[in-house]
């Protein structure tokens, strides 16, 4: 069993996100639905380490994805028996090498 640890830069990111959708939607529940839903995505990753797949932007980068409600990417690399999450991003934002070095640095 992983041990999950979530990055100050994640949940930073989470923050946000569910802040624009709270103003976007005028609803913080459902603002509130999508932050638990990303965070129940994340407590699969303590059974099951290896269920996201590799990024498509970099493959042999040590980064795996799980997405989370199609329209958002939890963003994770596994070191020991812990899963570190870095980022949590739209999908539709495809990553470079500066948001690798981001993760990199967190």
């Amino acid at each position: 069993m992983a041990t999950v640890v979530w990055s100050d830069h994640a949940l930073c990111r989470i923050r946000e996100q569910a802040r624009y959708i709270a103003e976007r939607s005028c609803s913080t529940e459902i603002a509130w639905k999508w932050a638990c839903d990303v965070f129940d995505e994340a407590k699969d990753l303590a059974d099951f380490p290896n269920i996201g797949h590799r990024l498509p932007e970099f493959p042999n980068s040590p980064y795996l994805e799980i997405l989370v409600r199609k329209n958002f990417r939890l963003i994770y690399r596994i070191e020991k028996a812990s899963c570190f999450i870095v980022s949590v991003r739209r999908s539709s934002m495809l990553l470079d090498e500066a948001a690798i070095e981001e993760f990199n640095a967190v």
